[in-house]
């Protein structure tokens, strides 16, 4: 067998292997929404976009309650390859696609190619969830990934903020998978509902150079993200 012909066969194992966990990941998420009421406000954004999503929990389910409330089944997202545990990194990959890394070195070839992907997914037509104050998310603090894809690929940013989600907890990031999926469903549906708030699109001016768009669409969302974490946790 050539090498090609391995190399080939082994990334569709990969890819099978994916859709299979992916089609668990959609049972799970009916489940959740049988478990606990997950309420939109807002009107339901249309796809092709970008969904900018206030990032409360550690293992939680922040990108469920968004696909369900947006009804984007089969939209993906942006998440962190740095998380430790090679089985947490693969279900993350199968389930969201797009793995970024802040490793100083391997993210001058991962991230790149990641983005570029990304916004050919979007001009196909496709939703993806972003989480703009990134693995850090406790430090509140905002990359500018998010507006950077929807100006490239010419589709809004929506800005999505989570009412009464569970939120982050230290001593939850060294569990392992299933003791951490465990905790935040218990969490969860300690809750009862979840709130998920679609603002108003934030457009990309095509006049402005990217660099002065990126910044005017990022004030923007900090703008509404401050506004969502007043609101719903003080």
């Amino acid at each position: 067998m050539s090498s090609g012909l391995a190399s080939r066969l082994k990334a569709l194992g990969l890819r099978v292997a994916q859709e299979f966990f992916w089609g668990w990941y959609i049972l799970f998420l009916l489940l959740l929404a049988g478990l606990v009421r997950i309420r939109r406000e807002g009107h339901r954004p249309r796809p092709p976009c970008v969904l900018a999503v206030t990032h409360v929990s550690g293992y939680g389910f922040d990108p469920l309650f968004v696909t369900w409330a947006s009804r984007h089944f089969r939209g993906f997202a942006l998440y962190s390859m740095d998380r430790p545990g090679r089985m947490a990194r693969f279900l993350a990959q199968s389930f969201w696609r797009f793995g970024v890394t802040q490793d100083p070195e391997r993210k001058k070839e991962i991230n790149p190619k990641t983005l570029e992907a990304a916004t050919e997914f979007l001009k196909r037509g496709g939703s993806l969830q972003v989480f703009p104050e990134g693995e850090r998310f406790w430090e509140r603090r905002l990359y500018a990934g998010a507006a950077l894809l929807a100006r490239r690929a010419q589709v809004p940013l929506i800005p999505v903020g989570l009412e009464n989600a569970p939120t982050y907890e230290p001593e939850a990031l060294g569990l392992p998978v299933w003791r951490g999926v465990l905790r935040a469903l218990l969490k969860t549906v300690q809750k009862r509902w979840i709130g998920v708030h679609f603002a108003p699109p934030i457009w990309p001016d095509p006049s402005l150079p990217e660099e002065d768009d990126v910044d005017r669409m990022m004030r923007e969302l900090e703008r509404v993200f401050d506004a969502f974490y007043r609101k719903f946790y003080g």
